[in-house]
């Protein structure tokens, strides 16, 4: 089903992605807070407040050029992570991919791989883009085995554009193309 040329759920085997609805933006806000989390994915300086969490997803919500949904494994009501095409782009059909699974427990279970390939699937099929890319930082192994998995290649290399604690550190640039994700 589409709202405002934008479909409003996604389904997939154990996961299904829905728009977000503000009665979990403090559920973000936890989320953005974490230091673990702001240390493998955020170009913040430091983690963000729960203000600062609630005007990004009610901007989000009102954005023409991101489209962001909540993750819900099957069957359950509370989202287990937020998945988002950022940057959208009609003139060059492209797209940035950001993705966070919250709790530690819900991570490494399939839900973020499977919420990527849903929102692939949407963004190729759908949206008809030709391209995703995304950034994600060295020291994030996980992150790169698993986009690298799902057909990302390796296209750049940020040279110590992110510091943290124990010195800086590069963002890898990587992205897939529709014709690569359709074989």
């Amino acid at each position: 089903m589409q709202l405002g040329g934008k479909a409003r759920s996604l389904e997939g085997d154990r996961v299904r992605l829905r728009r977000h609805e503000p009665g979990n933006y403090g559920l973000y806000a936890g989320w953005y807070g974490d230091p673990e989390i702001w240390h493998l994915t955020s170009w913040a300086a430091a983690p963000l407040g729960r203000s600062a969490v609630k005007r990004l997803f009610e901007e989000r919500e009102l954005s023409t050029t991101d489209d962001s949904f909540a993750i819900h494994v099957e069957g359950e009501e509370e989202p287990v992570g937020v998945i988002s095409l950022m940057n959208l782009s009609e003139a060059n059909s492209s797209a940035d991919l950001s993705v966070i699974v919250g709790h530690p427990e819900d991570r490494n279970q399939g839900f973020g791989a499977e919420a990527i390939e849903m929102i692939l699937r949407y963004a190729f099929d759908d949206l008809g883009l030709n391209r995703v890319g995304l950034s994600v930082f060295d020291f994030n192994d996980t992150a790169i085995s698993t986009y690298e998995r799902l057909g990302f290649e390796h296209e750049g290399r940020l040279r110590r554009a992110v510091k943290r604690a124990d010195g800086f550190h590069d963002a890898l640039l990587m992205s897939v193309l529709s014709e690569e994700w359709q074989r």
